[in-house]
This record gives structure tokens, sequence and C-alpha cells, in this order.
């Protein structure tokens, strides 16, 4: 007889299978492989359903709680038991190519075998098969889906600047597949909350350079801008003069308009004012936030934008208009906006 209970993620709804003493089964919703085996389990409060909802609290948390806790079984042939085993020693953070697995189980040729298995894993998230990768550094293979493996890897703070997303994978509408820079901004960084004041006051430069044009031409810029822009060192923005204006509009890798390159400087000082009003340029944020992030998509402008934008203004900073400040906010990650169709895109 088999028991199930629900567990909410941050990835979306998991459902716990046991056989009433062990841990059997972690299914995604629509999970592919084990469906069936969901439909043939009857609801129950169970002592390990607790326990694996106490050791998915912590691991969501940030923490890294040890598989030990749980007492886990599950069914496969000899090779797929195999290589869950082997699954279970890849450290948090860390990820193998699906060749170095085959090495580890001393069968080089079999890495094939060991995809069927890997994307068999009857218990993902605790034995972590999201940290198996293509050698050629794609992230395929994985039963709960490309996103939620991407949501994986970066939740336990991988670099994932050496990984692509196969190319046929459903993006926003408005990224552009033929802009490989474009691409890897809308997979790993857009949407992502990074609440950092350097990466904000990065952002904020960029965004405001953005009006009239299009976000495209500021990211292939990207890189020139962090250059003329000391990376992005505040303290030495703030102290930029007129030969370093000057300089900046003599610049053509990026974009000399004398209007935004003053703005620029200017919203910089106002920036440092705020974080040494506020502790942060963050704190600050969470004032209109409420530290909540809102999932909303085909819009410009909201509440929270406006507000945040009516209040710059105020302050004295330019280019910073609801529509700017919207963009922003998703690109931050305090608003979620990936579409529907995007491979990206979660629920409330």
């Amino acid at each position: 007889m088999l028991y199930k209970s629900i567990y909410k993620s941050p990835l979306g709804i998991l459902t716990l299978i046991s056989d009433g003493d062990t841990l059997n089964y972690i299914l995604f919703e629509n999970d592919r492989f084990y469906e069936n085996i969901k439909l043939k389990a009857e609801e129950l409060d169970l002592k390990i359903f607790n326990q694996t909802k106490n050791w998915l609290d912590k691991y969501f948390n940030g923490e890294k709680p040890n598989i030990d806790d749980i007492k886990i079984k599950f069914k496969g042939t000899p090779f797929q038991i195999r290589v869950w085993n082997v699954l279970k020693n890849i450290s948090y953070g860390q990820t193998v190519t699906y060749k170095e697995l085959a090495n580890k189980l001393s069968k080089p040729k079999s890495y094939r075998a060991v995809g069927y298995a890997v994307g068999h894993n009857p218990l993902p998230i605790i034995i972590p098969c999201h940290r198996v990768v293509g050698t050629d550094g794609s992230l395929t293979g994985y039963s709960g889906g490309i996103k939620n493996k991407v949501s994986l890897l970066i939740h336990e703070q991988n670099d994932m600047s050496k990984y692509f997303i196969p190319k046929n994978t459903k993006r926003c509408r408005w990224c552009s597949l033929d802009n490989p820079l474009y691409v890897k901004y809308h997979d790993l960084e857009w949407g992502v909350p990074n609440f950092d004041d350097k990466y904000l006051f990065e952002m904020l430069i960029l965004e405001s350079f953005q009006a009239g044009l299009s976000w495209e031409c500021i990211l292939n810029k990207r890189e020139y801008f962090k250059e003329a822009y000391d990376n992005f060192d505040i303290d030495k923005v703030i102290k930029y003069d007129e030969y370093k204006i000057n300089e900046l509009l003599s610049n053509s890798k990026i974009i000399r308009n004398k209007l935004k390159v003053k703005a620029s400087i200017n919203n910089a000082k106002i920036f440092k004012n705020i974080q040494d009003e506020y502790g942060s340029f963050y704190n600050y944020l969470i004032t209109f936030t409420n530290s909540k992030i809102i999932c909303e998509v085909d819009k410009t402008t909201n509440f929270l934008s406006d507000a945040i934008s009516k209040d710059l203004i105020k302050k004295g900073m330019k280019f910073t208009g609801s529509t700017i400040i919207y963009f922003y906010l998703q690109a931050t990650g305090f608003i979620y906006s990936h579409d529907k169709e995007c491979f990206m895109y979660k629920n409330n």
C-alpha cells in the first residue's frame, strides 16, 4: 500500500509518496514517469512525511540538510540504484556531467544509460539529479522540467554562465533568440531576485539610459558601460566632473546623450543619499514593496512603480519615470513577469 502527502514548495506542488515507513517518491506536478503511482496512493499523515517536509523547508531556506535524516527506499534496476546512490554524493552547489558520472561508475561508455537513470530518479531534490549537466554545458534531462532545474541550480548559487538551455525552449516574447547575449540575460538574470546594492545601482543607471531605446541596445553595450563607469563604483561615479563627462560623451561604445550622462551622475548622488538615510537602497525599496514579490505579466506600470517613481523624482532623480522603474523592478526581481508560455514562468 502506498500513501501520499502534498508539499507546497517554491517550485510548485510536490507529492510525497511513502510505503508507510520510508520515502519512495517525490513527484513534481504533471510528472511524466510516475503519474500512475500518484493516482494509486491514498492520502495519510505519516511521520516520514513530516520529516521530509522539515527537510525540504530547511533546503528551500538555504540550509544544507543531511540526506541521511530521511529514511528512503527506491525501486529500480541494480544499475539505476547504483546511479542514484552516486547522485547522493554530489555536493550542494556542485555539478557533474553525465560523462563524469559514467566514469565514477566505471562505465565510461554508458552515459546514455546513466542519463536514463538520472531522468527517472524517483526522489528529485533529495537525490540531487538536478546537479547533473551535459558535457557541452546543456541543462537537459530533468523530469521536473528545465525551469525547475535552473531554479534549483540558482538556489544553490551555481555559476550559471557556463550552462545553456536548448534553443527550442520557449521564452518570453520580447527575448530575441538571435542574440545569445539577450537569451543568456533572459534565462539567467532577468527576474531573478538580486537585491545587492551594487547590482541595484548598476541596473538603475542602465535602465535610465534605456529611456526611448530598447533594452537589447543597452544590453549589447553593457560591458562598455561597466568599463566607462568604473564598474559602477558609486563612490567614483558621484565624483565625476566635467572632464569625465566629456570623456563619456566622446565614448562611441556607450550612449552619448548629454542629458542622460549628467542624469546618471546626479542619480548616483541621490542613490548614495538614500543609502546613507536607509542603510541601503534595498531597505528603501522594501518600504514600498513590504518585502513581497509581485507576479504579473503584460504590464508596463503599476501602483508600485508609480509610487517609487514619484518619490525618486521628488528626491531629484531624472529619467526615472514609472515605466523605467517598472522595467527596473522586473529586472531586479521585485516584479516577476515571465510570460505564461515561457519555460521560466511560475504562478503566484
